[in-house]
């Protein structure tokens, strides 16, 4: 089917359209929680980077796990 802006529809039906939009909203939802946890893993790594030039961070041992 030829739309009026002259592309041609790929042939999906309208039950096969909102599926996919469907698994794409499901995807765009797993993406933003992605995006918070990186925003905040820079923000710690950040924090931490600014502690340690100020002095402010303390090293420790790790005892043997063996």
């Amino acid at each position: 089917m030829k739309h009026s802006n002259g592309k041609n529809n790929n042939g999906m039906s309208f039950i096969e359209l909102v599926t996919e939009l469907k698994r794409l909203r499901v995807q765009m939802r797993y993406f933003r929680e992605i995006q918070k946890e990186s925003e905040l893993l820079d923000t710690e790594y950040h924090h931490i980077v600014k502690m340690q030039k100020k002095g402010e961070l303390t090293l420790f041992e790790v005892p043997d796990a063996t």
